[in-house]
């Protein structure tokens, strides 16, 4: 009921503003802002967007609005000039006063553009509550009622792909704009010494059996049985001589814990914070790992990326990278219109799902053909 109400207001609302005359021509920013408070794997996907914005205004001051949950994303990103606290919008349900505190410190800034990379009505509201004059964002549903330059949401395009949308909007070439991580100079230091222990003949490969929680949603049946993932690392040890290292975000270590046990060969465990794990990623020969924000940062931080998929939608949440550097293996099944949003469908199940076969097919492809490999998904064959 809830759902219904807000899109027949929302819809009601952008009918209004189009009458009122609202939409205007696009103008290059001055001062910038984009809206992308959460979480981590789409803030990720963003940061394609703020380089092409960076790329095409070099001069230009970037804000972005963020969460302190997915900060570290960004925290060493120099494309970015500054950084909004964005209270809880974006992690959990919202009141008028977060949207009203959070638009009273946009409007302190001055910004004369701004980026709304989300499908929310409050977050709309808040780049008009600001009086920022130009507001160009995704319009689903109606829910970008008082932009300035809507961008149309089509549920089957990626995610990254409608941010970029919104680039192109402004006029702005979004050709070769992909997601990218920086670390901290101590994740840096971090990593390097971890590598230096596991030091060996074989390539280094990353297996992360966990994912599923963030503060938006909890959707833990998107995890890759932590049997296969045991088989998985046997496999690549005993045919490619494979270091491995098993990765999880804090919280994770009894996950980490079962896959060590159930591998019966030597592997690392490590709870790791967001820099730490992009650090790692980037002296890795290979990361596996379920559709998580990890495993968007891993593909952002420059390595080769297997991304095990089930109950979501690859075509919206896929690795985004290079030609070469991702592949995503899904047996396709039905997947909720409304994304990750709406959760599980009733006839998923792990069973028909991506086999230990099909993983380290694709792992040694990746392996052996590092830069020459399609970054499309491979629906189980």
């Amino acid at each position: 009921m809830r759902s219904t109400v807000t899109g027949f207001l929302t819809r009601a609302l952008s009918a209004t503003w189009a009458l009122a005359g609202v939409r205007r021509p696009a103008r290059a920013p001055r001062r910038g802002l984009i809206l992308k408070p959460c979480c981590a794997g789409d803030v990720v996907f963003a940061t394609a967007t703020l380089a092409a914005l960076r790329r095409a205004y070099p001069q230009a001051h970037i804000a972005w609005a963020i969460s302190a949950w997915a900060r570290p994303i960004l925290a060493h990103n120099p494309r970015v000039d500054a950084l909004l606290d964005a209270g809880p919008l974006g992690t959990r349900r919202a009141t008028l006063a977060d949207v009203r505190a959070l638009a009273a410190r946009a409007r302190a800034e001055d910004f004369d553009t701004c980026l709304v990379l989300d499908r929310s009505p409050l977050l709309t509201l808040v780049a008009w509550l600001a009086r920022i004059p130009q507001r160009v964002g995704l319009d689903s549903g109606g829910r970008g009622f008082a932009h300035t330059l809507p961008v149309p949401a089509p549920g089957a395009r990626h995610e990254a792909e409608l941010y970029l949308d919104c680039a192109r909007a402004l006029g702005i070439d979004a050709q070769d704009a992909w997601p990218e991580f920086y670390p901290a100079p101590e994740d840096e230091s971090f990593a390097a010494a971890r590598v230096a222990e596991w030091a060996g003949p074989g390539p280094l490969v990353l297996l992360n059996p966990a994912g599923g929680t963030n503060p938006g949603m909890r959707l833990v049946e998107k995890r890759w049985p932590v049997d296969r993932y045991a088989a998985l690392g046997a496999r690549l040890a005993a045919e490619r001589g494979a270091r491995l290292a098993l990765l999880a975000g804090p919280g994770d270590e009894p996950l980490l814990a079962e896959l060590q046990a159930r591998l019966h060969v030597r592997a690392s465990a490590l709870a790791v914070q967001w820099g730490q794990a992009g650090a790692l990623a980037r002296r890795a020969a290979l990361y596996a790992g379920n559709d998580t924000g990890l495993t968007h940062v891993a593909s952002a931080s420059g390595t080769a990326v297997l991304a095990i998929f089930g109950p979501s939608d690859p075509r919206r949440y896929a690795p985004f990278a290079p030609p070469g550097r991702a592949v995503t293996l899904w047996r396709e099944t039905a997947v909720p219109a409304a994304g990750v949003a709406g959760g599980v469908h009733g006839d998923f199940t792990w069973e028909q799902g991506v086999t230990v076969d099909e993983a380290v097919a694709a792992a040694e492809k990746l392996l052996d053909c590092a830069g020459q490999v399609d970054s499309t998904a491979v629906r189980g064959i």
